[in-house]
């Protein structure tokens, strides 16, 4: 077994739920994507690990839960994790954020910059869409 049970679904501190409050003011939105729907608050170092790193604000990043925490915070299993996520993750979004679209003339390429367009606004803009909320 990699771990032992108790210690990975070890309780909560009861201080967290206002960590968790304090960094989603701080870092509303997934670092991976950009969508502000559904944050989790993902521990970079996991709490099984080194539970003293559980209340450290420098071990936290915010992933949205519909798919980047499971693909970048787990690497798609829930039971692993991602030593490099916050690298990971800036990568990802960049990489999002300058991605090419062809242009109205049909001729060559653009970037459209969605996050940058409008803050982001996960009610207009749904990062999976393929033309970046236009």
């Amino acid at each position: 077994m990699l771990f032992k049970r108790e210690l990975r679904y070890a309780a909560r501190s009861s201080k967290w739920p206002a960590l968790r409050k304090e960094h989603l003011k701080l870092q509303p939105c997934c670092q991976a994507c950009g969508s502000d729907r559904k944050p989790e608050v993902h521990h970079i170092v996991p709490v099984h690990l080194d539970p003293s790193r559980e209340l450290d604000p420098s071990n936290l990043i915010t992933l949205c839960d519909k798919w980047c925490h499971f693909v970048f915070g787990h690497l798609l299993d829930y039971r692993s994790w991602n030593k490099d996520v916050v690298r990971d993750a800036r990568h990802y979004l960049e990489k999002r954020r300058t991605r090419p679209y062809k242009s109205k003339e049909g001729n060559d390429y653009e970037t459209f910059d969605w996050y940058s367009a409008a803050v982001y606004n996960s009610a207009d803009n749904d990062p999976d869409d393929n033309y970046g909320g236009n």
